[in-house]
């Protein structure tokens, strides 16, 4: 089994990669920022998706818990069916 990257860590590995040619000392900064911006939000997201899992689990009769799962299917990319 593969286990798919994901997109904001493939699109940082892929600034990256074309950063490696880049001759203006400032657009190499941009990039190298840009790449490493994306890691972070990558881990933020997955960070919050770990909380409302928890709160999903806590509440899953509960508005909040709806809310969760809601949240959990948009930043996963699945179709939330009620």
């Amino acid at each position: 089994m593969t286990i798919k990257q994901p997109e904001a860590l493939r699109l940082a590995d892929a600034i990256e990669r074309y950063n490696a040619g880049v001759y203006s000392q400032k657009i190499y900064e941009d990039y190298s920022q840009a790449a490493a911006e994306l890691r972070r939000l990558h881990e933020v997201n997955a960070e919050l998706i770990k909380s409302l899992i928890d709160i999903e689990g806590n509440y899953p009769n509960l508005w909040a818990g709806e809310r969760a799962r809601e949240a959990i299917a948009k930043a996963i990319g699945e179709q939330y069916e009620n």
